[in-house]
């Protein structure tokens, strides 16, 4: 019997990106990243969900929920 593949990552999971609408405590927000050949907004979620990550702030994609919501964690 064959183990399973591994599954691959999302292609969006390690990509920055930058908060356009500030993702509020247990609330969600919107960020802007490359995607496509181009840049989308995706909705998001911040990881620490007990941390508002405010507009402007640079962001790293951890996991994704299809369609398009992103679960972020703020840079530095």
């Amino acid at each position: 019997m064959s183990s399973p593949s591994p599954v691959s990552p999302h292609p969006l999971v390690g990509v920055r990106a930058v908060v356009t609408t500030s993702i509020p405590v247990g609330g969600m927000g919107e960020v802007r990243g490359p995607h496509r050949g181009g840049t989308e907004t995706f909705g998001a979620l911040g990881v620490n969900r007990g941390v508002t990550i405010p507009s402007g702030c640079r962001v790293t994609v951890v996991e994704v929920h299809p369609p398009r919501t992103l679960v972020v964690a703020a840079d530095g």
